[in-house]
């Protein structure tokens, strides 16, 4: 497991006695806790998530899809910056929608308040596994990888049949995410240019598990350089068809974009749209 660990400098004022000490030792545990917890995707790339990924989906299409049920109350799980949850918002807004945006990440959700002028998208701050608002909802939706930045297979299993019993009798859960075959390198390495940023990628991924550990190092124009490490466990989309028939879903329809391309062996990407059994 990747983790940032930081240092910190305590100073104990001897004039303050006893509770001072109290106090300062305190801290220090606070402190010496957080050091063994990995740092959130969140807090890695809040900062930046929007300047590089803003513009990769055609939001008409994505809302175009998610809404070709109509649904009238909507979660997005693990909902960042807003950047799919504020469309889909203003486009239910007329017909009196909502929108609520679950995410465990103060960061990300900083941005989004910064974002949601208008106060469109309900904000829960919460794990997106154990704290998923009670619903009903007639549409649930994890946009790209979000349900593998839950790094347990277990998890994610119970993040979906948690999921399945928030939806609507006719409801739907969407999930987007990418594919990975077994036999893809183990090893990856990528230099890209984002904006004002050089970025430089390594991961390693482990077919058998599919856990993949990465760490981005971005480095500013104005000299900034910033090491960003996530991790995410890979399911293909048989497995999370598996996992989801247990939570009690079905396939309903599975594109290789969200301009609705036909899904085949090719397909770098898979848009899965499950129908709620219950």
């Amino acid at each position: 497991m990747i983790q940032v660990r930081q240092t910190a400098v305590f100073t104990v004022h001897c004039g303050k006695g006893y509770f001072a000490v109290v106090h300062a030792l305190s801290r220090f545990h606070d402190v010496l806790d957080g050091m063994t917890r990995p740092i959130t995707y969140g807090a890695a790339f809040a900062d930046v998530y929007d300047d590089w990924y803003g513009d990769t989906d055609d939001l008409a299409a994505v809302v175009a899809v998610l809404c070709e049920h109509h649904p009238q109350h909507v979660l997005e799980l693990g909902v960042g910056t807003g950047r799919i949850a504020l469309a889909l918002a203003t486009a239910l807004a007329p017909n009196a929608g909502s929108v609520v945006g679950l995410d465990e990440s103060p960061e990300m959700l900083a941005i989004l308040t910064e974002k949601d002028e208008l106060g469109l998208v309900t904000q829960v701050r919460g794990d997106m596994v154990h704290d998923q608002p009670t619903g009903p909802f007639d549409l649930i939706v994890c946009s790209y990888n979000t349900l593998f930045n839950v790094d347990d297979s277990r998890q994610q299993a119970l993040c979906l049949q948690n999921a399945a019993t928030r939806l609507a009798p006719n409801g739907r859960m969407v999930i987007d995410a990418c594919i990975i075959h077994r036999d893809a390198p183990q090893y990856g390495e990528v230099t890209t240019r984002r904006n004002t940023w050089q970025v430089r990628t390594t991961s390693t991924f482990s077919p058998d598990t599919g856990h993949i550990n990465g760490m981005t190092v971005s480095t500013h124009d104005d000299g900034r350089t910033v090491q960003r490490p996530w991790q995410i466990t890979y399911q293909s989309p048989l497995t999370l068809d598996a996992l989801a028939a247990q939570a009690g879903l079905h396939l309903h329809a599975r594109y290789a974009s969200w301009h609705k391309a036909p899904f085949d062996d090719n397909a770098e990407r898979h848009v899965s749209i499950y129908g709620n059994l219950r």
